[in-house]
């Protein structure tokens, strides 16, 4: 089934938010459905700790999750929704792991299809909604699909335990949820080519130092401090200021919804191809299914055993 980039531009467009949001107290979030996502409210902030799996990985549970959660603090006129969400992990050796791989391996089902369009819906809500801040507090693994919806937060500050990057073009595949455009406006073009193109990762004094985190911190504990005290600084102020700088600088930097909706389209066609789909079968049976193994936490920079 191929998706044509005018489906997605329609589906994407529908995503932009622009509303006033009502002034009662932030109230919890309901449960997640499938359990992937936590939260803890205080004051107008949010934190949302991910544990889903050995690996966090972004399978449709945590897709689903993810969604329901996003579309749940749309501006409204009847809602209050947070002035900043704070996403960190529950697991210590991974922040968020990549898409599923079984996602886009053949063979091709409506499941996986829906699955894999409603994971393209996560970056423009990330980006969209305009009255909250969205920041990424990575320490641990952070690879593929992971990098990609961390890249595409508001802001990212990294500990000790930052690993991130991409190993999409080794699979015969390109970083097709917009992360690729982000990357490269965040450290500059042949940044970007380097990284991609040859499946290196970031540590977290590399990223600080290109730009990809706003900061690195020494210690875990530093770390949460410190995106902790910024988030409250945020959250003193009003949010009708929040969402105009946010706006601004959107639409000022961002990439545009027709160019994500090829960016995905583009995705889904390379991965039509024998080569590509040769190269997923591999990689699945070197990463037993993408489990917690060596292959695994050595990504990105083992997936040039497919080649051997």
């Amino acid at each position: 089934m191929r998706i044509s980039t005018k489906h997605l531009l329609t589906s994407l467009s529908a995503l932009l938010i622009a509303a006033p949001t009502h002034a009662d107290p932030l109230t919890q979030p309901a449960a997640a459905k499938h359990g992937t996502l936590s939260f803890q409210t205080t004051g107008n902030v949010t934190r949302v700790t991910i544990n889903n799996g050995p690996i966090n990985i972004i399978d449709p549970n945590l897709i689903t999750d993810l969604l329901t959660y996003l579309v749940s603090i749309q501006p409204s006129t009847t809602t209050t929704t947070p002035k900043v969400v704070i996403f960190d992990s529950s697991n210590p050796d991974w922040f968020l792991g990549p898409l599923d791989t079984v996602l886009t391996h053949n063979p091709i089902t409506q499941d996986k299809i829906t699955a894999t369009i409603n994971y393209s819906y996560l970056a423009p809500l990330l980006q969209n909604i305009t009255t909250t801040a969205f920041i990424a507090e990575i320490n641990g693994r952070n690879i593929g699909g992971g990098h990609e919806l961390a890249l595409q937060m508001d802001m990212r500050f990294a500990g000790p335990n930052a690993h991130t990057g991409f190993f999409e073009d080794g699979l015969g595949l390109t970083v097709g949820g917009g992360g690729q455009l982000f990357l490269g406006q965040l450290i500059n073009k042949g940044r970007a080519l380097e990284y991609l193109l040859s499946a290196k990762a970031f540590d977290g004094p590399t990223g600080a130092a290109l730009g990809l985190f706003n900061e690195y911190y020494p210690t875990g504990a530093a770390l949460t401090s410190a995106v902790n005290t910024l988030a409250q600084r945020i959250g003193l102020f009003p949010q009708d200021a929040l969402n105009d700088t946010k706006s601004a600088l959107d639409n000022y930097l961002n990439p545009s919804p027709a160019l994500l909706a090829t960016d995905v389209t583009n995705f889904l066609a390379l991965n039509g191809n024998p080569v590509s789909q040769a190269l997923q079968t591999k990689f699945l049976a070197l990463s037993d299914n993408e489990t917690d193994g060596a292959f695994e936490k050595n990504l990105p920079e083992d997936i040039t055993e497919l080649y051997q």
